[in-house]
């Protein structure tokens, strides 16, 4: 998720993009206040509106970019280290006139911004080194200035497809230690994870493989997530988690080919890619939902990464460029982003992740080792441990909270595994029988279910599955598509549950409603989740009170419901309680307990 390191939100989602604006569009700002993005970059610093977006979105995270022609970080004005830093106030001096920074405009003693890039897109990664150096010069005196003015300067942002750990170590180090925030471009075409996948199914490049990548290939990661690249390769092993990633650009674009590629986005009419380049071609415009499909993807990986905060559509809201329309995301895509948008639980709010050791080079990796006992259910949050030696238990380890089953069904169409866990953006191993390892997202592939995931299953043998501490091996004929609905299903006698009559009271009239206060507490180490809690009555009556919940350990899930009878005489009432998914629940008698002792009630 997000560490909450510098700039804390009041709430997650269940994504990490955010809005690029260029222009003061009013369906754009529109866009904003519906979804309330929790990063903006605007290129547009109308002073109401920004107010206005600070002031109905306290906890969005607000980054302006100033457009100037040329861009002299020195380099046009003598290329010394003194030219680079003057240019670099000059910059920082020039933004800080804008009206919208002005101090009767800040919002709770505040500035509205919080934060500001410099230039964009100066120069590729291979230029030469003096020409680097001058721009951390550059970088470095921009920074202080603003932060001298209370504002967070956000570093480099070069064009996709560049960055270099290795490199910015050398050549950055100013800017490393000056910034908190960093900001990358990230695009690619016809998909999104075009070249990462080539990268993770091509040869073996031992050299090019970095800590975090998936052992495989030469580890991908080379337009889209080149963030990650970046980072684990040197940096976050130096710096930890001194800096927080923005993706301050990404999407996709023709001009990631190169030559004659132009720089249009998915919507454009006519395809420039050269004709020869194998995997560049395609019908344009890119249908939405395949776009949409890249764009599900790719946050499935930014949400792994805890140190990337999020990632902003370029562009929502296009004006300035007739070519800018063609990269649009207002409209289709952010329909399925309103309707794919979920707040997270409080819990994430406060989940980090440990920075990873440095590694010398990333393998396969291992599968997991299957054991005999009945599977533990491990909490949401992933986090390293360091591990210390256990004393042997005096006594029988606790029984768990829960176990889990799985349903397989096989189908027509491409052999491929897809499998559903039921919870979103969890991390699934799958150790296929050849060795190849693919690390995959719940979630990810919604069709398949709440919890969805899909890889290729063409390689026959056994499949080895693994999420949340549990551990499945199937056997696969690689011939056939498969689908496997992993259920959850935690043990009744995980929870102490008492119902009483809020009334103080158990005699009613026909008609009148019965109300009563439920409290079902998890008294193991575990969370407990249920899919459906509710009243049931010796009538045959049922009454869901809840669904699809989650009590954490040692938390007690405290409820008030009613519900009235027809006709007089005694009944019984009883608190009913589903341990499988909803779906599960609505289909099948497992997993469903009935506690005792119930409620007898008296109807005249």
């Amino acid at each position: 998720m997000y560490h909450q390191k510098y700039h804390k939100f009041n709430t997650l989602y269940n994504h990490k993009y955010g809005f690029h604006i260029t222009g003061p569009r009013q369906d754009a700002f529109d866009a904003v206040f519906r979804l309330r993005p929790k990063v903006v970059k605007t290129l547009d610093f109308s002073v109401e509106v920004m107010k206005r977006i600070r002031q109905e979105i306290p906890d969005v995270f607000l980054i302006g970019r100033l457009f100037v022609h040329p861009q002299d970080f020195g380099q046009l004005s003598g290329s010394t280290a003194e030219a680079a830093r003057k240019k670099g106030v000059e910059m920082a001096e020039r933004i800080l006139r804008e009206e919208v920074n002005r101090d009767i405009h800040h919002i709770n003693g505040r500035p509205v911004f919080h934060a500001w890039e410099s230039l964009n897109e100066v120069f590729p990664e291979w230029t030469d080194e003096n020409t680097h150096k001058l721009y951390d010069e550059y970088q470095v005196a921009f920074g202080q200035k603003m932060l001298a003015a209370g504002f967070e300067p956000v570093a480099f942002n070069f064009g996709q497809g560049n960055g270099n750990g290795p490199q910015w170590l050398k050549l950055y180090a100013g800017t490393l230690e000056t910034y908190k925030y960093l900001g990358f471009h990230e695009y690619d075409w016809p998909t999104m994870d075009r070249l990462h996948q080539i990268g993770l199914n091509g040869p073996v490049e031992m050299h090019n493989r970095v800590p975090g990548g998936e052992g495989r290939g030469n580890d991908g990661m080379w337009r889209c997530l080149r963030y990650r690249r970046v980072m684990n390769n040197g940096i976050r092993q130096q710096y930890g988690d001194k800096h927080t990633v923005i993706i301050t650009e990404c999407g996709m674009t023709q001009g990631v080919w190169g030559g004659p590629s132009l720089d249009i986005g998915p919507w454009a009419k006519e395809c420039t890619v050269p004709r020869d380049i194998p995997g560049g071609v395609v019908a344009t415009p890119i249908p939405v939902d395949d776009y949409w499909q890249s764009l599900l993807w790719y946050n499935s990986e930014l949400m792994k990464d805890d140190f990337v905060m999020g990632a902003c559509l370029f562009v929502t809201g296009a004006s300035g460029k007739a070519e800018w329309d063609t990269f649009e995301h207002l409209g289709p895509i952010m329909d399925r982003l309103a309707a794919f948008q979920q707040v997270l639980g409080s819990d994430y709010l406060t989940s980090a992740t440990t920075v990873p050791e440095p590694l010398a080079a990333v393998s396969a990796v291992p599968a997991v080792a299957l054991t005999g006992s009945a599977p533990v259910v491990e909490a949401a949050a992933f986090s390293r441990v360091t591990a210390t030696e256990v004393a042997e238990p005096a006594a029988a380890p606790p029984k768990p909270a829960s176990r889990w089953t799985y349903t397989l069904t096989p189908g027509q169409g491409l052999p491929l595994l897809v499998g559903d866990i039921g919870v979103k953006n969890e991390r699934v191993t799958v150790v296929k029988p050849d060795g190849v390892v693919d690390q995959l997202t719940s979630g990810s592939k919604p069709e398949h279910g709440q919890g969805g995931f899909e890889t290729y299953g063409n390689v026959p043998g056994t499949y080895k599955i693994q999420f949340l501490g549990q551990n499945f091996e199937i056997p696969l004929s690689g011939q056939q598509f498969t689908k496997i609905v992993f259920n959850q299903m935690a043990d009744p006698d995980s929870v102490q549950v008492t119902i009483s009559f809020r009334d103080g009271r158990s005699t009613y009239a026909v008609g009148e409603k019965v109300f009563v206060s439920i409290q079902v507490t998890n008294i193991t180490a575990e969370p407990v989740p249920f899919g459906i809690l509710g009243l049931l009555t010796s009538a045959g009556q049922f009454q869901t009170s809840w669904d699809n919940g989650v009590i954490p350990p040692g938390q007690t899930f405290r409820h008030e419901d009613g519900l009235a009878f027809n006709s007089p005489g005694a009944y019984k009432l009883q608190l009913s309680i589903c341990f499988s998914r909803k779906d599960a629940c609505l289909s099948s008698d497992e997993g469903w307990k009935r506690f005792e002792p119930g409620l007898d009630v008296m109807v005249q």
